[in-house]
């Protein structure tokens, strides 16, 4: 049974990578020389959007606030939002009914490169035993590195996994430590730093 539901959330969270993949170009550095190597060091810190295609007809849209912790730019906070995320993580998990936002933390390693991990929950409703608040029914992680493309374009590599409560033995609703994931696979993707737009000319409104 265990082999099964393995193999189940596998295929499911396989065509999560998948899009993710298709929606992660390599950039390409003219002439070899990196944004980095001419302006310093960058800064993390922005919103950063990406789009993952879920289905031919149907991409999520991702959206990472990133602040710094510090002057020196070497901690972050991560908070990430994902409006069109399967609540159910594409069905594997049929009691879930709506997912957390992703909160986490990036610390650089390099010049343009970081650590990132966040975390998530699948959520069903609570009831009057629980106040309303809520029951935890998986708990999602990504993590892996990210680096800094240019001034306005990140690339993320890494793994997405799900762990279940019952990897939740303290109450805590963060998998234990050292506790093995009902499946891991890998992942990347890349997001662009969010642009200020500009005002619009108001379109006429005939009169009645």
């Amino acid at each position: 049974m265990c082999t099964r539901r393995k193999r189940r959330i596998a295929a499911i969270m396989t065509m999560l990578a998948l899009g993710l993949l298709v929606s992660a170009p390599w950039a390409v550095v003219s002439g070899g020389i990196g944004y980095t190597e001419i302006h310093g060091s960058p800064s993390l810190e922005g919103i950063w959007t990406t789009m993952i295609p879920a289905s031919p007809e149907i991409a999520s849209i991702n959206s990472f606030v990133i602040d710094t912790r510090g002057p020196e730019g070497l901690a972050y906070t991560v908070v990430g939002k994902h409006a069109q995320c399967s609540p159910t993580l594409l069905g594997f998990f049929p009691e879930s009914e709506r997912v957390s936002d992703m909160l986490g933390n990036c610390v650089r390693t390099g010049v343009d490169t970081f650590e990132f991990s966040v975390l998530w929950h699948g959520i069903k409703a609570g009831g009057p035993e629980r106040m309303g608040i809520g029951q935890v029914v998986f708990m999602g992680v990504m993590s892996g590195t990210v680096q800094l493309i240019d001034a306005d374009t990140l690339h993320f590599a890494g793994t997405i996994s799900a762990y279940t409560p019952d990897q939740d033995t303290d109450g805590d609703e963060l998998p234990d430590e050292g506790a093995v994931p009902l499946v891991c696979i890998p992942g990347e993707l890349t997001a662009k730093r969010l642009p200020m737009f500009p005002s619009c000319e108001p379109t006429p409104i005939p009169s009645p």
